[in-house]
């Protein structure tokens, strides 16, 4: 009988240290997603006040996209966690980091399983590769999957344009416009 007690009180005791190791694992988490949510809070009043990206530094930047991904991992809802990826590849992209923008659009493919919302994320990956970074091979690659993977999409339309133009100039595609369209 002493057995059976003593058994049943380590039993309990092992319990509630887990338990409490749960709570302080949560409150931990809790606390840096706090912080991490006042960091991208503060990168989004920024921008709304019309402080633009290009103004802040590469190490700012680095840790603006840095809590969006640290924030992605953290959360549970799939939704959240591809708008903050999609978030971070697009900051990524502003600020020419190339691998970061491949990494965050990767990752946001993989969770999403709504189709409409993934070929409007490869559209916008497309779209970063096209004219921010001037990867048009990444750019062409990503508009040709939207023409054919996603064929009844808005997105492949808007694919089938951007191919029209990727590559070329503003005068390019002003002069191409008027050759459509003379009057």
């Amino acid at each position: 009988m002493r057995t059976l007690f003593f058994i049943a009180i380590t039993a309990i005791l092992f319990a509630s240290c887990g338990e409490n190791k749960t709570a302080d694992v949560s409150k931990e988490k809790k606390i840096n997603g706090d912080s991490l949510l006042k960091v991208v809070n503060d990168f989004d009043a920024n921008v709304k006040a019309g402080n633009p990206i290009v103004k802040m530094s590469r190490e700012q930047l680095k840790g603006i996209v840095g809590a969006y991904k640290e924030l992605a991992l953290i959360t549970t809802d799939r939704n959240t966690q591809v708008m903050y990826f999609e978030k971070a590849g697009s900051i990524s992209g502003e600020a020419h980091f190339n691998e970061e923008v491949k990494s965050c659009f990767e990752s946001a493919f993989a969770l999403e399983s709504d189709k409409e919302k993934l070929a409007e994320l490869h559209y916008t990956y497309a779209f970063i590769n096209d004219a921010k970074l001037k990867q048009f091979d990444i750019a062409r690659t990503e508009y040709q999957l939207l023409i054919t993977d996603f064929s009844t999409s808005f997105w492949a339309e808007q694919a089938k344009m951007a191919l029209e133009v990727l590559g070329k100039t503003d005068e390019e595609i002003l002069e191409s416009f008027k050759a459509k369209n003379p009057s």
